[in-house]
């Protein structure tokens, strides 16, 4: 995906002479990611249960900091700025490994009864998905976390 602006930016939601100069200069816009993949695979155990594991990699998004580094550790932490390449002016790539299990428990009729387990960022992987974005702020990809859903048809 690539996304690039064009100077002089005229009317629309940012409005004086801050986006007016410069014709002809060039710009990534926010959703600039030039790779992301994802992909997910299923297995049918059986025919009441299944598993997949599903996967995602962005190459990171654009990032443009002003003021003061020791400002942006404060705001944000160490942990944080360590997954933004500020030479690059982007967010490092962020990557995700997620699986799901599925059991159908109980079936009548038009009633069922089916139990999902799901494990998102199963390596626990920190992503930092958007760093000090002008709309978006800073996005921080969730760490593991299980959820697990009961599901009845009826």
């Amino acid at each position: 995906m690539r996304g690039v602006g064009y100077l002089p930016i005229t009317g629309g939601l940012l409005l004086g002479d801050g986006g007016t100069e410069g014709e002809g200069n060039r710009f990534p816009i926010s959703q600039d990611q030039r790779h992301t993949v994802r992909g997910r695979a299923g297995y049918d155990l059986t025919s009441r249960a299944w598993v997949a594991l599903a996967g995602s990699y962005g190459s990171g998004l654009p990032v443009e900091q002003e003021g003061d580094l020791a400002a942006a550790v404060e705001q944000y932490g160490p942990r944080t700025l360590s997954r933004v390449d500020f030479a690059r002016g982007r967010v490092k790539s962020c990557w995700s490994l997620d699986a799901s299990a599925s059991v159908l428990l109980a079936e009548a009729n038009d009633r069922s009864l089916r139990l999902q387990v799901d494990v998102i960022n199963l390596t626990n992987h920190f992503n930092v998905v958007n760093f000090a974005g002008l709309f978006s702020g800073t996005a921080l990809g969730a760490p593991r976390t299980l959820a697990i859903r009961l599901e009845a048809t009826f």
